[in-house]
């Protein structure tokens, strides 16, 4: 029986499998024949057709002497021109700036090729992630940025698939027994997927970087001797084994660019000197976008793509159930959740933003949300599998049903009588709740569904909104695509057209709508976690013995948070005013923080910070005053540090307390807007709510689109009752554990 039920468990798993595959291949075909040609694929089919004369003229020398574009590795470049034997020869591309547009005139035989060797790595990446998880794979074959530049003469398929190789053969390592023949074999396999990786795409060797990194934490103990004390004899014995790893996956490098073999290091030296230069030029600063910018592209799907070309854009669920799944990922994947971290650090960190460079890290994320969606159908699954035994009894024992149903039934019947009584005293908050609360949401959501604005406000409040949005609810009026520019005088309905839109992200000329919602969430961690920060440092600084007016500095702290937000928005914007302000002063020349998102960002949790801090004071230190001294002291007693028992004994203690003000702190960041309409920063550092402000006024340089401005309030409410659902189920997971 258990080898029978071992048989269904692999068919079960292959034909999953074989399904992403298929779903992956059929995507990206999808994608070759409908992409427009995009920025540098004529550069890398040149390069490709390079490859292609040379071996059809029997000159090995090509792979010598030719590398178009030589700022990157040739291998892609060469599995290109492999795929260019298939089509009949054709004129030399001709070579063109590296700023050029889009080429116009590309042989489409040619480029059908290249894209389809492209695709097939793309959708091979899909199969072999759909091995460690299904859904995974599935959620990777669906990715609309890994679709787009695993579908195109790029550089990314192939070396994103060398990169899971190699990830994936160290993951198999990690799970072997230490020093074993078969673990040898496996890290070894991973070097050569990571050297081929690096031939590929220099910036793929993040995976071995992630590997390097794993191998150095799980020998950590080789350095040291019994005492925890560092021997330089353990330390060769520690970091020689990774030196020697990361020379193989180097000479794999080396073997698999032949264009640097007559000059290996002046070549190479060129090459990455290149990229250097260009991430500080005019083609990469003009762009304006901001450090996170690769957060912006995760948070929205392709912005610009004609319907039609990708099943499903998605790409905004995706990263959020990637973060939902990050907590297994790390504990089951743990070379994987390395892989996301350094890859996405490195995005951080490099100037050149092209949309391209995610695809370092849709692989570990997609297998994160693929932990995330499993985490999200568990209780669907577990609750039709509990369907179905109950159907399953209820046929086996009808009788027994039978009473089961007359003794819910009875229940129900006295549930309804206590309704009935208690009617008469909920119908008061029912109605209040109904008038504050429900109609005006419903009436909001019905507003997104139309295209409400200035032009045809008297319409809609004419009931145009209604007549619309009910007409389309019920299939008698068709939607129509909504049209930022069309200013006619009537309400018309568009459907889930504006809120898909800003799901996947509308593209606004310079950057894409995914911004707002990318830089709210920036926002809301990075000043909830400063504020609560240097609050709960405060607070545990005051509460130590002899600490002399403690509630004096309270008193003076507390200060900030009582001034009103515009109030102190105010201040600040007096402080850094560009010309006037104090800081400009200070040094003696303008301060235009404004034309930077990075110093926007700091000028703006500067202010947050100072105004917010007083608040995480006041909670935690009334949380340290509920804790026992016993406990702190036991701990001392222990030989646990001061830190050892603050980071051990009270900050646990606090989190139920300061739970509930993470989740009010988080919402009231999320929904902030008096900061920064009165700083006024830059275009990239504005949250969902002052740009729907924005949309919404007229007096303010808005445009009048109220429809837009619901669509903004309906995915914010969305947001944030997922944060309050997050808490509560924290909450309860909590109360549990304390409980058992």
């Amino acid at each position: 029986m258990g080898g029978r039920r071992f048989r269904w468990s692999w068919v079960v798993n292959t034909a999953a499998v074989l399904t992403v595959g298929v779903v992956a291949l059929s995507a990206r075909l999808l994608a070759v024949n409908l992409l427009p040609v995009d920025f540098d694929e004529d550069d890398y089919l040149r390069a490709g057709q390079q490859y292609a004369v040379g071996i059809q003229a029997g000159d090995p020398g090509v792979f010598l002497r030719d590398n178009y574009r030589p700022e990157h590795p040739p291998l892609s470049k060469i599995i290109t021109g492999l795929a260019l034997l298939t089509v009949p020869p054709a004129a030399e591309i001709p070579d063109r700036p590296t700023t050029a547009g889009q080429a116009k005139d590309l042989p489409p035989d040619m480029v059908l090729a290249g894209r389809t060797a492209q695709a097939g790595f793309g959708a091979a990446a899909a199969l072999v992630l759909a091995l460690f998880s299904p859904l995974g794979g599935l959620v990777l074959a669906l990715h609309t940025w890994t679709i787009k530049y695993s579908s195109q003469v790029m550089l990314e398929a192939v070396p994103a698939l060398l990169a899971l190789l190699a990830v994936g053969a160290a993951t198999r390592a990690r799970r072997g027994v230490t020093g074993s023949t078969p673990r040898r074999a496996w890290l070894a396999a991973a070097a050569v997927a990571f050297g081929l990786a690096c031939a590929g795409k220099y910036l793929y060797g993040v995976a071995g970087l992630a590997i390097a990194a794993d191998l150095l934490w799980s020998t950590r103990d080789r350095a040291s001797d019994n005492r925890h004390r560092l021997r330089p004899r353990g330390l060769a014995i520690w970091l020689l084994p990774v030196a020697g790893w990361l020379a193989l996956g180097f000479a794999v490098f080396l073997a698999a660019n032949p264009y640097l073999w007559p000059d290996p290091i002046g070549r190479l030296a060129s090459s990455i000197a290149y990229h250097g230069g260009y991430a500080t030029s005019a083609a990469v600063q003009d762009t304006g976008w901001p450090m996170w910018q690769p957060l912006v592209w995760l948070m929205g799907s392709v912005p610009w793509h004609e319907a039609g070309t990708f099943l499903l854009t998605a790409d905004l669920p995706i990263t959020l159930l990637g973060a939902l799944g990050a907590s297994q990922l790390w504990r089951r994947y743990r070379l994987f959740a390395l892989w996301f971290l350094i890859g996405f650090a490195f995005l951080i960190v490099w100037p050149t933003k092209w949309p391209q460079y995610v695809l370092t890290v849709s692989i570990p994320l997609s297998l994160s949300a693929g932990l995330g969606l499993g985490r999200v159908l568990a209780p669907v699954r577990s609750r039709a599998w509990g369907i179905l035994g109950a159907v399953a009894a209820r046929l086996r024992q009808e009788a027994p049903a039978a009473a089961a149903r007359g003794a819910r039934g009875g229940g129900l019947r006295r549930s309804l009588r206590n309704l009935r009584g208690a009617a008469p005293w909920l119908a008061p908050g029912f109605v209040v709740l109904t008038i504050l609360a429900v109609i005006p949401i419903a009436y909001e959501f019905l507003m997104s569904l139309t295209d409400v604005r200035l032009n045809s406000l008297k319409d809609g409040l004419r009931g145009g909104i209604l007549r619309e949005a009910i007409g389309g609810l019920a299939g008698q009026i068709p939607a129509v695509p909504f049209d930022i520019r069309q200013a006619a005088p009537d309400v018309h309905y568009v459907g889930a057209d504006l809120l898909n839109g800003f799901q996947q992200g509308f593209w606004l000329g310079g950057n894409t709508s995914a911004s707002y919602i990318a830089f709210s969430v920036v926002w809301m961690v990075l000043s909830v976690g400063l504020q609560a920060g240097l609050g709960i440092t405060v607070a545990a600084v005051l509460e130590r013995p002899g600490v002399r007016m403690a509630n004096l500095w309270r008193t003076l702290f507390i200060l900030p948070w009582a001034i009103p937000e515009v109030v102190a928005a105010v201040a600040w914007r007096d402080v850094f005013h560009p010309q006037q302000g104090m800081i400009a002063q200070a040094l003696g020349h303008p301060f235009p923080w404004s034309a930077s998102p990075e110093l926007s960002l700091m000028v703006l949790l500067v202010a947050s910070t100072w105004m917010g801090w007083p608040l995480w004071m006041l909670v935690a230190t009334a949380g340290m005053r509920t804790i026992p001294r016993a406990v702190a002291e036991a701990a001392q007693i222990d030989g646990a540090g001061a830190w050892r028992r603050f980071a051990g004994v009270t900050l646990p203690m606090l989190l139920p307390l300061l739970g509930a003000a993470f989740v009010v702190r988080a919402v009231t960041a999320f929904n902030q807007f008096y900061l920064f309409y009165v700083l006024g920063p830059s275009d990239a550092t504005t949250t969902l709510s002052t740009f729907s402000f924005f949309v919404f006024s007229t007096t303010s340089g808005g445009i009048g689109l109220m429809a837009v401005s619901a669509a903004i309030n309906m995915i914010t409410m969305v947001a944030l009752m997922a944060i309050v659902a997050w808490f509560l189920h924290w909450r309860s997971h909590a109360e549990r554990v304390a409980l058992a």
